[in-house]
């Protein structure tokens, strides 16, 4: 069976694609000039808020890490899907219980089909990423790449500009005003999935005036109100749904992440050759596979620039629909939670990081947005 690729994915690789929406992120500064996507994606152009209005988040969904596979020290900012550790060290082993998986479930874990085990989502918060709030394009350098790897220039930022460089909104529009937090309460927050490569997600705090480092945002990871996530609508209606939260096998130790609730379904092209692959390359992609195309679940090349989603490549997804038809690359819908504000931080600014480690893909997204906790009443 083949299916188009998701709208949103061009001939250099389908990304997993996802921004934050509220509170709105520095990463949406575009959104000031006009500029919501790059001008050839034209299908990520549509916002769900959970105000029901028309929203334009800018390229919030274009700041991301790519190349970034759990036991390795660094990501090295080319290979979304090569499904092989870039440092060689693919004897390390996840520490996520399987049974959270979110793609290729049927997979004996650790084996040669169990094709994603070297990606984020496998060790949660342990990948390295190439910026706490993310890389404009996802690489660090000026030249696009493939997997995606856009970015269209404009006065507030460029592809590969790192978004710890991204200055709060207020400063480059005096009249918005950053969203305040009760402390000891909870706060809404919503994050918008455009191609949907699995994993799982967190939230976390670093007070505004230290640097923005992993390093910083861990020390602060924010537990869920676990009977408060949904799916929101373009009306912006919230429907609740049971949610899977995770506490063991995270990183740091202990903190809480949300199992993506959206099931992914046609992950990309099934099996796209690396530069220097022969007929002799173990593994070898066939020519049928250079598409969008389903078929058994069998080992990857693994070979340097190969790009590989051989496993539940498919229409079926590897759980069910947490509301019937909410499923895959979903551009009409956004997932909404209830983040818990620890008791024990202290008035002040923050900035707010959303985190999310990809299964089916070497990616982590990162976006950050401004906060204020107060230990008061909240102001309208």
């Amino acid at each position: 069976m083949v299916k188009k690729l998701c709208a949103a994915a061009l001939v250099a690789g389908a990304a997993g694609h996802g921004a934050m929406v509220k509170p709105r992120s520095r990463n949406s500064v575009d959104w000031l000039v006009g500029v919501n996507v790059p001008a050839h994606w034209t299908s990520d152009r549509d916002g769900v808020n959970i105000t029901g209005k028309e929203y334009d988040n800018g390229q919030g969904a274009f700041w991301y890490s790519q190349g970034c596979f759990i036991g390795c020290a660094e990501c090295d900012h080319l290979n979304g899907r090569q499904q092989s550790s870039v440092c060689g060290n693919n004897d390390f082993k996840g520490t996520l219980d399987p049974k959270y998986r979110t793609v290729n479930r049927k997979s004996t874990p650790g084996s040669p089909e169990d094709i994603y085990r070297h990606n984020p989502w496998r060790a949660p918060g342990l990948a390295p990423v190439g910026d706490s709030c993310g890389l404009a394009g996802g690489t660090p350098w000026l030249p696009e790449v493939g997997e995606a790897g856009v970015y269209t220039t404009t006065k507030f930022a460029h592809h590969g500009m790192n978004g710890t460089l991204l200055k709060p909104l207020q400063e480059e529009a005096p009249w918005y005003k950053p969203v305040q937090w009760k402390i000891g309460g909870q706060a809404e927050v919503s994050w918008q999935l455009e191609n949907n490569h699995g994993g799982g997600y967190s939230w976390r705090l670093c007070p505004a005036g230290e640097p923005l480092t992993e390093a910083c945002f861990q020390k602060h990871q924010l537990e869920f109100a676990q009977d408060q996530q949904g799916i929101v609508f373009k009306n912006g209606t919230v429907q609740l749904i049971k949610g899977t939260f995770i506490t063991e096998g995270t990183h740091p130790a202990g903190s809480m992440w949300a199992q993506m609730p959206i099931p992914a379904d046609w992950l990309g092209p099934r099996c796209l050759p690396g530069p220097n692959d022969t007929d002799a390359t173990p593994n070898k992609c066939e020519k049928w596979e250079h598409s969008n195309v389903d078929g058994p679940c069998v080992p990857c090349p693994e070979s340097h620039g190969s790009d590989c989603s051989r496993c539940d490549n498919g229409a079926t997804p590897s759980f069910p629909d947490p509301i019937p038809g909410v499923r895959g690359c979903d551009h009409h819908h956004a997932i909404r939670d209830m983040v818990k504000v620890p008791t024990d931080m202290k008035p002040g600014k923050y900035v707010l990081n959303w985190r999310w480690d990809c299964e089916a893909s070497a990616q982590v997204w990162e976006q950050c947005a401004d906060i204020e906790l107060v230990a008061g009443d909240i102001m309208v």
